[in-house]
């Protein structure tokens, strides 16, 4: 597990700590599953806009393309984003 620290204004570690005891969990732990929940939903949020990326581009190719076709346009796109990305498991 690691650690974060993460500077709030007393308002808000305020507005925190109140919400954290309703839910009857520390604090701590009560905002780990906030930051891991909106991790959970930014991801699956990006799978969906890829999906969605996809389908578009899938359906924008001519009817005539071959297999080969598509996966050498498939191999330049990843080519081009390579050096500038960096990939996370």
């Amino acid at each position: 597990m690691s650690h974060i620290t993460i500077d709030l204004s007393d308002k808000d570690a305020a507005v925190l700590a109140s919400q954290a005891r309703a839910a009857r969990m520390a604090p701590e732990r009560y905002l780990s599953h906030i930051i891991a929940s909106a991790l959970e939903r930014q991801r699956n949020r990006a799978a969906y806009d890829l999906a969605r990326h996809i389908e578009t581009m899938g359906s924008q190719v001519r009817p005539e393309t071959t297999t080969e076709e598509m996966e050498a346009t498939l191999e330049e796109a990843l080519a081009a984003i390579r050096p500038g990305r960096i990939w996370e498991s």
